[in-house]
């Protein structure tokens, strides 16, 4: 009879433990449909110091001067994880077939399937951003590409 109690005791302990680490993090289905915020980006703006740009952006993965005396710099950052309805239902099936136990091994750490760290479906964007000769922002160009032809002196075009 003692047995039993404490038996049942346990039992009750471990699951309200395992249900408490698992409200800490979140479902891992939950997490896949949210995605993940990316850098936020909105204090670029025209007329900003280039230090407080590179605060905010990171070193420049590139850069070059044109005939206007206009610096170019190249910035990669962050975009985010966007929401996958296809992984959360993976999450979902496989949270199923293991009787909650991938849900326990992800919450540890024992696993990283859906880390939204590790980058296999982090998004990265590019911003071109040009400084005149006192490193004050003239300009910005979000969604950058490798072929986009940018403006000489710097402003944009409306």
């Amino acid at each position: 009879m003692m047995w039993r109690r404490s038996s049942a005791s346990l039992a009750v302990a471990t699951t309200v433990f395992f249900l408490s680490v698992f409200q800490l993090y979140g479902c891992t289905s939950a997490i896949a449909l949210r995605g993940a915020e990316g850098k936020d980006i909105s204090s670029i703006q025209v007329g900003l110091s280039r230090g407080d740009a590179e605060s905010v952006l990171g070193s420049p993965v590139r850069e070059w001067l044109t005939s206007e005396n206009i610096r170019y710099c190249v910035y990669r950052y962050d975009g985010g994880v966007p929401p996958s309805d296809s992984d959360a239902i993976a999450y979902a099936f496989i949270n199923i077939i293991s009787a909650g136990l991938f849900e326990f091994y992800e919450t540890t750490g024992m696993t990283k399937l859906s880390n939204l760290e590790l980058g296999h479906r982090r998004v990265w964007h590019q911003i071109a951003v040009a400084y005149d000769n006192q490193d004050r922002i003239v300009g910005f160009f979000d969604n950058f590409g490798d072929l986009d032809v940018l403006p000489a002196d710097g402003r944009v075009k409306r």
